[in-house]
């Protein structure tokens, strides 16, 4: 689809439009998947609609945006429409400011971490269902840290692979931990079906936008790539996404446990849950301790 095409589809544009933002990744294409980006100010939902074999993902953005995590995501867009030159320009400050915007989204991810570790161990004394959804958001947040903290942008898809090829620094020692906390040993074709399924229904039953349908057809790129692991990881950040859309209102969701069990793979056993909180409560401190060094 080219950019003619996408105008053609979105009518005639008053903002500045472009091509990607946290939504995209390395298998867009082949998924045939298109992440527009309408930066008109609107604090609107996601929007996600077929054309033809080809699914579009129109999010809105804000030419006065502040969030480092936001306008990193941002550096790569593809611009397809900027008649003021405003994306150009904002695109040209983010690259100016990079090492600074990387280095605040690290101490924002490990800040947010070490919260939901918290949440969890509450949550955990109080026999809360949902005490392995924050474990499991904690670790997501850890893994989003440690790729900021090396100029990496976290991504669903790519975000194990990145974390495997990190060179040895001092915030990198805790990769391994971090990854096997997440649970990918557990990883099979038949796990990662039934957590696809629960995924996607966790999303219709929050997002209620079609996403589940990106969803699937990501899940099943990988799966059929043999990217099982990756694949593990990249429905757990989707449901830490999702998770978080409801965290505050957890009380009137507790129905959600049910689907989230499957979807996040969440252990009930209180010594591993335990073991997994007392193990990231020590790299999330760790790391802060590093952070302040730094």
């Amino acid at each position: 689809m080219n950019h003619d095409e996408i105008l053609k589809i979105l009518g005639t544009p008053n903002s500045p439009i472009a091509i990607g933002g946290y939504n995209s990744d390395s298998f867009d294409t082949d998924c045939q998947i298109y992440n527009l980006v309408v930066f008109d100010g609107k604090n609107l939902a996601d929007v996600i609609t077929k054309h033809e074999s080809k699914i579009i993902k129109t999010s809105h953005g804000n030419i006065s945006e502040s969030n480092s995590e936001t306008l990193l995501s941002y550096e790569n867009l593809q611009i397809i429409h900027d008649e003021q030159w405003e994306l150009k320009t904002l695109i040209s400050k983010i690259q100016k400011k990079k090492n600074t915007l990387f280095s605040a989204s690290a101490k924002n991810a490990l800040v947010e971490s070490q919260l939901a570790i918290s949440k969890a161990k509450n949550a955990l004394e109080q026999e809360d269902p949902f005490v392995a959804c924050w474990i499991k958001s904690g670790i997501i947040l850890l893994i989003d840290s440690i790729l900021y903290q090396n100029q990496i942008l976290p991504n669903p898809v790519n975000a194990l692979s990145s974390m495997r090829t990190l060179k040895q620094k001092n915030t990198n020692q805790f990769t391994d931990k971090i990854i096997s906390e997440t649970g990918i040993e557990r990883a099979t074709p038949s796990l990662l079906s039934r957590m696809l399924k629960s995924t996607c229904g966790f999303s219709d039953m929050v997002e209620k936008n079609q996403n589940s349908v990106i969803i699937e057809k990501k899940a099943n790129y990988l799966i059929k790539n043999s990217l099982l692991s990756d694949c593990y990881l990249y429905l757990n950040y989707q449901n830490r996404n999702i998770f978080y859309k409801i965290k505050n209102s957890l009380n009137t969701n507790s129905d959600k446990i049910h689907v989230l069990k499957t979807a996040f793979d969440l252990t009930n056993i209180p010594s591993e849950l335990l073991s997994s909180i007392d193990s990231m409560n020590d790299i999330t401190n760790a790391l802060l301790a590093l952070s302040h060094q730094s």
